[in-house]
């Protein structure tokens, strides 16, 4: 599942090739992908003819700006964005939504579990409503350091892990990153939150940090659960210290990782390197 560090590689591979590119036709082949009270040929009509002047993100939201109006796009577990001059290279069987470029090449977006968004809304109301005004601020946001976390969680008895990956909190951390995260900052994920000092969250901020910065450098993470897309290929996989190393050795004790569930979600943990709050 595509999290910040794999959004913004997204993102910065995306903005060298479709900025300043006009939009001028577009096939929709999956209907439900559109999440907007709005007629597949009113959503057409409006982007038709439209530059794409530049595309951001709000957390795991890809923001495009088309002027008057912004498409949002959530790629949520498996969606992927194509830019390409041949169909041909991209499997028919998975395409949802193709938009045809000024210059030839075509922006395909690709899903092979379809659970991917798109939101359509004007740009001057769209950080205002739904889905983008629930995210929560990121690690790299200003506000955010070991206090805010400290004020924001430490009075819930959930567990660390569970806060970290509710998006309405702190935005961006994914599965894949909580458990590296939690693994940098000497931390079980079982830990509630309650529980936790302040130096704690303050290992937890700078370990977020850290570990995102990193995977953004080598272009996040490509595992057998997600793939970003042609021509993205990460390599922060290279990196992982716990997770999916489970039965392999902890890289700092030698004690081997283990697979515990936490609220559902696959969690890989070192038991002797990460305490127990």
């Amino acid at each position: 599942m595509p999290e910040l560090p794999e959004v913004e590689t997204v993102v910065s591979i995306l903005k060298k090739n479709v900025i300043g590119k006009i939009i001028k036709n577009i096939s929709i082949l999956y209907p439900n992908l559109i999440k907007t009270d709005i007629l597949v040929d009113e959503f057409k009509n409006t982007l038709i003819n439209k530059t794409i002047l530049d595309i951001t993100r709000i957390g795991k939201y890809i923001i495009f700006d088309l002027g008057d109006y912004v498409l949002i796009s959530h790629l949520r577990m498996e969606g992927k964005w194509f830019y390409i001059n041949d169909l041909s290279l991209v499997s028919e069987k998975h395409i949802e939504a193709i938009f045809s470029l000024d210059n030839g090449y075509y922006l395909i977006y690709d899903d092979t579990r379809k659970f991917g968004t798109f939101n359509l809304e004007l740009k001057d109301e769209y950080k205002k409503i739904n889905p983008i005004v629930k995210i929560g601020p990121e690690p790299f946001n200003e506000a955010v350091n070991g206090i805010y976390l400290f004020e924001l969680m430490s009075k819930s008895n959930k567990y660390i892990k569970t806060i970290l990956l509710d998006q309405t909190k702190i935005s961006g951390i994914g599965n894949i990153y909580a458990d590296e995260i939690l693994f940098d900052a000497k931390i079980h994920p079982e830990s509630k939150t309650n529980k936790l000092s302040l130096n704690a969250y303050n290992n937890i901020y700078e370990s977020s940090k850290k570990i995102l910065r990193r995977a953004i450098e080598l272009g996040g993470s490509t595992i057998s659960t997600y793939k970003a897309g042609h021509g993205i290929s990460g390599k922060f996989q290279n990196e992982l210290k716990v997770h999916l190393r489970k039965n392999e050795p902890c890289f700092v004790c030698k004690t081997n990782i283990i697979k515990i569930k936490v609220n559902g979600r696959g969690t890989y943990i070192c038991s002797n390197c990460q305490i127990l709050y």
